[in-house]
């Protein structure tokens, strides 16, 4: 994994390098306690790659890149819910929700939390209970360790409401604790 983010970092143009599924695919192919070793330093430095080229980032298709994400995050999302009794009985706990999740100019998706399982459709759902809203730059500098979520919030870059559409925010609440145990599992806590 290292080698490769040496080589995204050094890549003139690193979308159509080939170099993230490359990673993704490496990452998604760990065991689930090799995942939760690699992710911290993955992630961090991840973000701090793709930080870099903000514009290129920007320039992705959010069909092109929601697809993108969707090949990956499922997969890891079930190895985590597979291999951990905590987290498993946490999002058996959530408040079944469905919201909209959208991730800068990069991905659109919706997220339906029902009876314990969690899945992940592309585009935007019309019926949700609330939304999430994050710049690409935040998510980047999040990823990269030099913001968290919380500031996000705070600082109007991660939106969950606007004016005349605020959304169920009890259901958002409740998404906390498991948001809080999956990041805790995969040592990146420091996001929240």
């Amino acid at each position: 994994m290292q080698e490769l983010l040496t080589k995204a970092d050094k890549e003139k143009k690193l979308i159509g390098s080939g170099l993230i599924p490359q990673m993704m695919d490496k990452l998604t192919a760990l065991s689930y306690d090799d995942l939760v070793a690699e992710m911290p330093e993955f992630v961090s430095k991840l973000g701090t790659v793709l930080e870099k080229r903000l514009p290129e980032i920007e320039e992705v298709d959010t069909e092109k890149g929601t697809a993108f994400i969707l090949k990956y995050l499922p997969q890891l999302m079930e190895k985590v819910l597979s291999s951990d009794a905590e987290v498993k009985n946490e999002l058996a706990a959530t408040e079944d929700m469905t919201f909209n999740l959208k991730l800068g100019n990069i991905a659109e998706m919706a997220v339906q939390i029902r009876d314990g399982t969690v899945s992940f459709s592309p585009g935007l759902a019309q019926e949700r209970d609330f939304f999430i809203d994050i710049s690409t730059e935040k998510l980047l500098q999040v990823l990269s360790g030099k913001d968290n979520v919380l500031s996000g919030f705070m600082g109007g870059s991660i939106e969950m409401w606007r004016e005349g559409d605020e959304g169920d925010m009890e259901k958002a609440q409740s998404l906390l604790p498991l948001l809080a145990v999956v990041l805790e599992k995969l040592k990146l806590d420091r996001m929240m």
